[in-house]
């Protein structure tokens, strides 16, 4: 996946008050890592690691990342469930 804005997610991240250590090791990566992205020395990034860093930084991946020609579009689970009127009441 190739980073659409590298100073966007630098920005979401101190506003999530995170270090750059601190969302390093969320997504089990180095801080150098998210150096790299944030300065757009890293430019492209596996899929994996770009849903990692979106989930932790609650956002969603398309306003941070763009697919590569060559890759799929990822799909992603959602936790929530539908309540229905009968686990209301």
């Amino acid at each position: 996946m190739r980073v659409k804005n590298p100073s966007g997610l630098k920005r979401k991240r101190i506003n999530r008050h995170y270090s750059q250590r601190d969302l390093a090791m969320l997504v089990r990566r180095s801080q150098t890592t998210i150096y790299l992205i944030e300065t757009g020395q890293m430019k492209t990034l596996t899929e994996d690691l770009a849903l990692h860093i979106a989930a932790r930084l609650d956002v969603d991946w398309e306003d941070y990342f763009e697919l590569e020609e060559n890759e799929v579009m990822p799909s992603v689970k959602s936790d929530s469930r539908t309540t229905t009127q009968q686990e209301v009441a």
